[in-house]
């Protein structure tokens, strides 16, 4: 791998742990527990690109879906009532197609990822991306639309608090 080892032990454990978040994530019966897991599972996806030492990508991966994706998701349970739900509200008739239309897909995708040609190596310096670079970016000369993304943001968030105050009053 660029820049370090490959280590597969730690690997398996950080596939194993996503695996049993994301399995948690469609499988548990309450919303907020589901999108705990979801949070743990983006955890591991960080995890994972740190393994490969792409730790401008891990960092994206925590500020974006772990800080901010996953705040609007929890603030979005929060705000509706129904917290949980019926098992047969998830399962329908169309399962029984699903699942055999998954293992085909998936045996296909195999099929072609082993039978296919990957292309040569590329070279080092371009799979290390320049966190300073980007760093001088952000900060210096976009900062202006940095900061009014983030007032955007939060004008958004105090328009959904008080709809929902608004909602509670009238009822």
């Amino acid at each position: 791998m660029p820049g370090g080892d490959f280590h597969p032990i730690a690997f398996s454990i950080i596939a194993a742990w996503i695996l049993v978040c994301g399995i948690g994530v469609v499988t548990f019966k309450n919303i907020v527990h589901s999108a705990v897991s979801m949070v743990f599972c983006f955890l591991g996806v960080a995890a994972i690109y740190l393994l490969l030492n792409a730790s401008l990508v891990a960092i994206i991966q925590l500020l974006v879906y772990v800080g901010a994706i996953s705040v609007v998701i929890l603030f979005a349970i929060m705000l509706t009532e129904a917290q949980e739900g019926e098992y047969r509200l998830f399962f329908n008739r169309q399962s029984i197609f699903a699942f055999p239309l998954t293992v085909a897909v998936a045996v296909v995708v195999t099929a072609i990822l082993v039978s296919s040609r990957y292309p040569q190596p590329i070279s080092l310096k371009s799979l290390t991306p320049n966190l300073k670079g980007l760093a001088t970016l952000l900060f210096n000369v976009y900062v202006f639309p940095f900061e009014l993304v983030s007032l955007v943001l939060l004008a958004a968030m105090i328009g959904a608090i008080v709809l929902a105050r608004r909602e509670d009053e009238l009822q």
